[in-house]
């Protein structure tokens, strides 16, 4: 017992220490606060699940008194809550994977319950903002969203002129068009940042564990991904009513669309590995769906439509069986 609570106080200590070392201003320090969900996450996925939530709490409590309530509250809400809820399902899918106390259908559901947790925490903070601005903000959450665009514009404006510099006529439409084309998502933005850190967190976390341990940990593959009913169900009723309707509304329907549309995404992305792996082709396709990826929205469009044709016309199963 000792040991563990020296293992969460050690682990809390640098968790809250990534954290800390962003204030100092540097963009090298800056960035090394992404990595702080990777201490937790590697004591974790150690088979020390149980200890993970006594170091997030340590971890909170440090920054309570060496910062502010507010930052201990975030990183509880965003970094030890999550992460210690991540572990617990990651562990149960790695033992019953291991052990093979359930058959391969039920484990690759349980795959899919793990990714369409990662929508959970932002969906869970889009709603809270949104009905704190209801019940205790004047104006809407779209017109405070407007302001905060148009201050960092403004500021745009003024340093550009600082510098002698003018922003011609054209400059200006573009980012009027930027800001009304980002302003209605930029929550959804927010959210999906978090979960692609979370993940990126979760792989290194796996490849130390298995470089410095014996800790056998099995991947989460995208192949494997079945989203569950509900979540498909909320992304299509959230994206009509985004579509119909106008006001702060449309625009919490749009954000929460925008969210659960990421496992959808997985999920079409699952589709495009086992495609892959038919064919003698299968780095070259992925290096090139993942580069038009990252180039084209219109790419992440067609891949989520992927994901919930899949959902109900089971496209990877079709895909996997094999032929003859």
């Amino acid at each position: 017992m000792r040991k563990n609570l020296l293992l969460a106080g050690g682990t809390a200590i640098l968790s809250s220490a990534l954290l800390l070392v962003a204030a100092t201003g540097f963009l090298a320090t800056t960035l090394l606060a992404y990595l702080t969900p990777l201490p937790l996450l590697i004591l974790g996925l150690s088979h020390k699940k149980d200890c993970v939530g006594i170091a997030g709490g340590m971890a909170s409590l440090l920054l309570f008194f060496l910062t502010t309530p507010v930052v201990a509250i975030i990183y509880f809400v965003l970094v030890a809550g999550p992460v210690t809820l991540f572990c617990q399902w990651a562990t149960q899918v790695n033992h019953q994977k291991q052990n093979q106390v359930i058959n391969g259908r039920w484990t690759i559901s349980l795959s899919g319950h793990l990714c369409t947790f990662l929508a959970v925490v932002p969906c869970f903070i889009l709603t809270a903002v949104f009905i704190y601005c209801w019940l205790y903000q004047e104006l809407s959450v779209g017109t405070l969203l407007s302001e905060k665009a148009d201050v960092i514009i403004e500021n745009y404006r003024n340093a550009l002129s600082k510098r002698n510099l003018d922003i011609n006529p054209e400059v200006g439409a573009q980012l009027l068009l930027l800001k009304n084309t980002l302003l209605n998502t930029v929550p959804a933005v927010m959210g999906i940042f978090w979960m692609i850190l979370l993940i990126i967190n979760g792989m290194l976390a796996r490849y130390a564990l298995s470089r410095v341990t014996t800790i056998s940990l099995s991947a989460v593959k995208l192949a494997h991904i079945e989203l569950p009913h509900w979540l498909i169900i909320i992304f299509i009723i959230s994206s009509l009513i985004a579509g119909l309707l106008s006001g702060d509304i449309s625009l919490y329907c749009l954000n929460l669309s925008v969210i659960l549309a990421f496992p959808i995404l997985l999920s079409g992305l699952g589709v495009v590995h086992i495609a892959s792996e038919r064919t003698k082709y299968k780095r070259g396709i992925l290096f090139a769906i993942y580069t038009v990826v990252f180039m084209s929205r219109w790419a992440t469009f067609i891949l989520v439509l992927i994901g919930l044709l899949d959902h109900f016309m089971k496209i990877k199963a079709r895909i996997s069986k094999p032929s003859g």
